[in-house]
């Protein structure tokens, strides 16, 4: 990458740190992730291939006379105090596949990326699930994206998205409504905002969680990243939920890919005839996990399901009748509480009085706007 050296500047390599050899090994263009692995095969380290004589390194099977010049010569130029700098300018920071915090599950990727640049924080919660689905999304298909997603982030399952529009924006939005964490993996540089319209989700997914990208500073997006990007998403996730997806659609690049790392793959069903729903119902003909509540999908991973259910009982049994009123008129589908009013026929002052009783005891959870739902 031109942005990782530079030209006729000293540095003294010696004082180099491991994670500057190993940021540097992994910068090389035309050195792939196939071509790293041979490398790293035949030495210990990043540091023994950077001090490594040319003619080691013309000994590695699988490498090239080109290969090796690329690295004699970025040896020559390589600059970290540049590369530094760069990263601090776009408030950036870089793992690389070498280092201690680099994602596992990325590693496992038959190609995983070298680098992952991002901004916040990389997800570091033991439960994930990425949400994706159609650009072009129906308001129905917005809706129970971002339910779904407030739902699982307020039990503590990170949230993981492309940022794209459509479903993906609201699946971030609806993590961000539940209080937990979300990861949108992007298909140009982290630095960037892409689509421009989504700044201030952008902004507060960088403060409830992140953005990752493999693409160093200063790449804009291009159509044939975000297929790559989507290995990163499922890679990431301990499963993907598909919302709405046409018959041909990169959502279902999402689907396959996790199901080659192994993942549970849940679809929300749609209406026959749906263009939107075409592959949804194909990938549930296929053995998808059909779910209609995020509940399904909690049970189905084993996340806390009888801590939830004991908590629910000790708390249920203790509420007043009016509660209970309350709480049984809700469903995990969103209620508004003008909506919750006229079915019960009591005073909204009441009703709001018992809400907030139930959001307190974890019962009940907001949903955005006096939007309502059970929580198990």
């Amino acid at each position: 990458m031109g942005g990782d050296v530079k030209e006729k500047e000293s540095f003294p390599k010696e004082f180099m740190t491991k994670e500057e050899y190993n940021l540097w090994l992994c910068s090389l263009d035309g050195i792939g992730s196939k071509k790293l692995k041979k490398i790293l095969h035949n030495f210990p380290s990043a540091e023994a291939v950077f001090w490594a004589p040319e003619d080691c390194l013309e000994n590695i099977t699988g490498i090239t006379k080109k290969d090796v010049h690329i690295i004699v010569e970025s040896r020559k130029k390589y600059n970290p105090a540049h590369w530094h700098g760069k990263l601090q300018s776009c408030q950036m920071r870089c793992t690389s596949y070498l280092s201690e915090d680099y994602p596992e599950e990325c590693r496992q990727l038959y190609q995983p990326p070298k680098r992952l640049f991002y901004k916040g924080s990389l997800p570091l919660e033991e439960h994930r699930i990425a949400v994706v689905g159609a650009r072009d999304c129906s308001l129905y298909g917005r809706s129970v994206a971002r339910y779904f997603s407030a739902s699982l982030a307020g039990r503590g399952i990170a949230v993981i998205s492309g940022m794209a529009r459509g479903i993906d924006g609201w699946a971030h939005q609806g993590a961000l409504e539940g209080g937990g964490k979300t990861y949108a993996v992007l298909g140009n540089s982290a630095e960037i905002c892409y689509p421009s319209e989504h700044s201030r989700l952008y902004r507060s997914i960088i403060r409830q969680g992140g953005v990752l990208s493999e693409y160093p500073p200063g790449t804009r997006a291009r159509a044939s990243f975000f297929p790559m990007r989507n290995r990163i998403i499922s890679a990431l996730a301990e499963g993907v939920l598909v919302v709405e997806a046409r018959a041909k659609s990169g959502s279902l690049i999402t689907a396959d890919q996790a199901l080659e790392q192994g993942k549970d793959v849940f679809v929300i069903p749609g209406r026959v005839g749906d263009a939107l729903s075409e592959g949804c119902n194909n990938l549930i003909k296929q053995g998808a996990c059909l779910v209609t509540s995020p509940e399904e999908i909690v049970e189905c991973l084993g996340i806390g399901t009888e801590e939830n259910k004991e908590k629910f009982t000790n708390l249920y049994i203790h509420l007043e009748t009016k509660e209970k009123m309350v709480y049984d008129s809700l469903s995990f589908e969103p209620k508004h509480l003008s909506t919750l009013t006229d079915d019960l026929g009591m005073e909204q002052t009441e009703v709001t009085r018992c809400l907030l009783s139930l959001l307190k005891g974890g019962l009940v959870r907001e949903i955005g706007n006096h939007y309502y739902t059970k929580c198990s």
